[in-house]
Formats: C-alpha cells, structure tokens, sequence
C-alpha cells in the first residue's frame, strides 16, 4: 500500500492478545500510526465477561471486549458528536 501511495495517513486499532506483535518493522518515516491493546507479549485484558456476557437473554460464555477496546469506545460515545482529535483518542487511549 505504501509503495503503491494507496494512503497519505493510515490508523490501525488491533484488540488482541499479544496485538502488538503485528507492528515489529513500522519506521518513524511512515505515516502509520497504530494502537494496539497490549505489547508483543502480553495478553490484554478481558471486559464484559460471565454475566455481563448476555445478550437477548443468553450467557454467552465468552467475554465481548477487552479494556483497550472498551475505552475507546465509550471515550468514542462520549464525545459523539463532537470532533474529537486522534491526540485526543491516545491521551485516553494510553
């Protein structure tokens, strides 16, 4: 994509355990940015988990989120709609 100049500035937002492991080459010349919900090591960690895992009634067993995921969705609902900057989404991010 770089080379083929498919994007001036592009975002990347992973959930996933060990999630920083995705982004091992990203150069400080590049216009990527990416936040990811834990290092290349390191599980992240789960939200909506056991009974709060319901939907419609059913327990679903699982969890639905982990808490990088969570909170920039609920900082993301906070704001709506007002703008809100991608400095802005890292400070509450981090």
């Amino acid at each position: 994509m770089e080379e083929n100049g498919l994007y001036d500035e592009i975002i990347f937002y992973v959930e996933a355990c060990e999630s920083g492991a995705m982004f091992p080459k990203l150069r400080s010349d590049q216009k990527v940015f990416a936040a990811t919900a834990s290092d290349a090591s390191h599980d992240s960690y789960a939200k909506y988990c056991s009974d709060e895992a319901v939907v419609k009634g059913v327990a679903l067993d699982t969890c639905l989120g982990d808490a990088f995921s969570v909170a920039w969705i609920e900082d993301i609902e906070g704001h709506y709609p007002d703008f809100e900057s991608i400095q802005d989404q890292w400070e509450v991010m981090k």
